[in-house]
């Protein structure tokens, strides 16, 4: 069964920048293409549990009250809350009003010093503990979020527990980690994978001096993503293998228990992400899922040279989030 709309061209459709509509132009150009930012905002350490600890950045718009609309922002492998997606979205919705929390998922970013262990595609908890944060700092908001990629799949998670949001919208996320996973094994996505890969075991060896007791996984720039998840990602997050990860962290099947306001936004080209799993969604009273013709991986810069996901994303958050304060 599909899902309640899947969309493919309609009035906000995406038309792609002239001479730039291909999936692999569409990626490079979506992280080369210039932008403006974000003011840095106030930093906020997320004690978890375990004793690690993750970052959160906050910004808040002239003239917000309690009450007003909140929004969390999620990055993908290897970002973080300074990546150019959060800083964007965050000025989007700071001009709708909405306060922004940019996050530093578990080791990233600017909090690579404050955890042993490291984010991954299913870690839904730490964000159940940054959310809790967040309202603590919101009463009676509204709280919704809007996620990038790897971060994408971990929100859709959260929000098939249940967890403490009202709206999530999701651009390129990857449902099904096996599938990505094989994708990535195509000769033309190598130069992506070798930079994944090399941005990633970056980011361990940054872990490892700030903790000299982690052990030496025997990392290597030459070796697969899919090697990397075996040898690092699974062991060190309590997984027996990659396949394990990817089965047990995947949202794919979990997308029938949401019952908030979902928006789901993907690319038929993307260079990664299969679109197959996305018309395979089982019909939700919530959910919508757009799949354009064109975007690559979280590209989606469109014809006047904005960044389509984005401003659509930006722009339906913040009606979902805009009704009476919350009790």
């Amino acid at each position: 069964m599909r899902s309640s709309e899947v969309v493919v061209g309609e009035t906000r459709a995406f038309h792609p920048l002239p001479l730039f509509a291909g999936p692999h132009a569409q990626t490079i150009l979506g992280y080369l293409w210039p932008s403006r930012g974000c003011p840095r905002g106030e930093r906020i350490v997320v004690p978890l549990p375990d004793g690690d600890a993750l970052l959160l950045q906050e910004n808040t718009p002239p003239g917000w009250k309690p009450g007003a609309p909140v929004a969390l922002l999620v990055h993908g492998l290897t970002g973080s809350a300074n990546s150019g997606h959060c800083q964007r979205l965050a000025r989007r919705l700071l001009a709708h009003g909405v306060r922004t929390y940019r996050i530093d998922l578990r080791g990233a970013g600017e909090g690579v010093t404050l955890a042993r262990r490291s984010y991954h595609a299913g870690r839904s908890d730490d964000l159940r503990e940054a959310l809790a944060v967040i309202h603590g700092r919101c009463p009676g908001s509204r709280v919704g979020i809007i996620a990038i990629s790897l971060g994408g799949n971990a929100a859709l998670k959260l929000a098939s527990e249940g967890g403490p949001i009202h709206a999530v919208a999701a651009i390129n996320p990857p449902i099904d980690l096996e599938r990505c996973s094989q994708r990535f094994e195509r000769p033309e996505n190598r130069y992506y994978e070798r930079r994944f890969v090399r941005d990633l075991i970056a980011n361990v060896q940054k872990r490892r001096a700030a903790f000299p007791d982690l052990p030496d996984y025997g990392l290597h720039p030459e070796m697969s993503l899919r090697s990397f998840d075996d040898r690092y990602t699974a062991p060190v997050n309590g997984f027996r293998d990659a396949a394990d990860y990817y089965d047990r962290s995947s949202s794919a099947p979990l997308l029938g228990r949401i019952t908030i306001p979902t928006l789901i936004l993907t690319a038929r080209d993307d260079t990664f992400v299969d679109p197959a799993p996305f018309e395979a969604i089982p019909a939700l009273p919530h959910l919508r899922v757009w799949i354009v013709p064109h975007g690559g991986h979280v590209g989606y810069i469109d014809r006047w040279g904005d960044r389509w996901a984005e401003r659509v994303t930006a722009e339906w958050l913040p009606g979902q989030l805009r009704v009476a304060p919350l009790e």
